[in-house]
């Protein structure tokens, strides 16, 4: 396995995170960092999520159901319960929170009898703001001293290697006229935009993307998160409905990280992000009871023990306010 080159990690040297630094503030306010990503004026969706159930034929029993569902995220979304609708049918019903911010919602139906229709409907209001760019960037770092829940995001995941010979020596490639570490990861997202062509297919993984020059929209993100952490830069893919997206981290000379996103499919958007939709999942590597082995993203399950077999329609979907 070939060891990483640390002169091409992108550090950033002392003299240059000193000469970075910006005035202090005056005495008595709370500015906003100058590291920080700046979130703007939030935008409120409705997003429905749930199961609709028919025993045409016959009673169905023992319905289990799980749908991962909106999550709050400090500074950047605020998720509230607008409506519930449940039919008698549902017995019991509520969350689960796992880990790196997975919240599930888990319904059970004891019996639906024949010729009738459940239902499980929850709709959220999702508050999601928009975020731009730092004032100051030169100064942000790679680092080895990460929160544990940030270095969860340096390992292996489905369709993500993050040890790899073939992906460090291009990562190392791309990267080596960085002048700090910003350029460092904003070098990696613009080779991947220039020279992976954006093509509609199967979904096939970082290293296979990046053999193939040709990728589709989460290929794509994948790439660009597998770059990364090869150079151990924490990175992960976030999920909104339809779509996905990257987000990198660094951290402030102060010790304080941040996250931020940055668009490889479609208009060009490093740091920033203008998407309104509602963030579902952060994370490309979920274990969850229902699967044995982890989850790239997590989807619906439904169980039916017994009875016959009902007609399903799972709600993912947008609602006029």
């Amino acid at each position: 396995m070939q060891r990483q080159n640390t002169n091409r990690r992108c550090f950033l040297k002392s003299a240059a995170v000193l000469g970075a630094l910006g005035s202090h503030p005056a005495y008595g306010q709370q500015p906003q960092s100058e590291f920080a990503p700046i979130y703007g004026e939030g935008v409120k969706r409705l997003w429905k999520v749930g199961l609709t159930l028919a025993a045409p034929t016959g009673f169905c029993a023992n319905i289990y159901f799980t749908a991962n569902v909106p999550a709050n995220w400090k500074s950047e979304q605020v998720v509230k319960v607008a409506d519930e609708q449940f039919t008698r049918h549902v017995g019991q019903y509520k969350y689960r929170d796992g880990l790196y911010g997975l919240k599930q919602m888990l319904v059970f139906m004891p019996q639906v009898p024949a010729r009738h229709t459940a239902m499980a409907h929850v709709t959220f209001e999702v508050e999601r703001k928009t975020v731009a760019a730092p004032p100051n960037k030169r100064a942000l770092t790679v680092t080895s001293n990460l929160p544990r829940d940030v270095r969860f995001f340096l390992g292996m995941s489905p369709l993500i290697e993050n040890r790899n010979a073939l992906l460090l020596k291009k990562a190392n490639e791309i990267t080596a006229a960085a002048e700090n570490d910003w350029q460092c990861v904003e070098s990696i997202y613009d080779w991947i935009r220039e020279n992976i062509t954006y093509q509609n297919g199967p979904r096939q993984g970082a290293l296979a993307t990046l053999r193939s020059g040709v990728g589709e929209k989460e290929d794509l993100t994948s790439l660009f998160v597998a770059l990364c952490r090869n150079l151990k830069i924490p990175a992960r893919t976030v999920w909104v409905p339809e779509h996905n997206y990257a987000e990198f981290y660094l951290q402030a000379p102060d010790g304080k990280g941040y996250w931020f996103p940055c668009e490889l499919s479609g208009q060009r958007a490093f740091g920033e992000m203008n998407d309104n939709r509602p963030m579902l999942l952060r994370g490309d590597n979920f274990k969850v009871p229902e699967k044995p082995e982890p989850q790239r993203y997590v989807a619906e399950h439904l169980k039916v023990k017994g009875g016959s077999k009902p007609q399903v329609r799972f709600i993912r979907e947008y609602v006029q306010a």
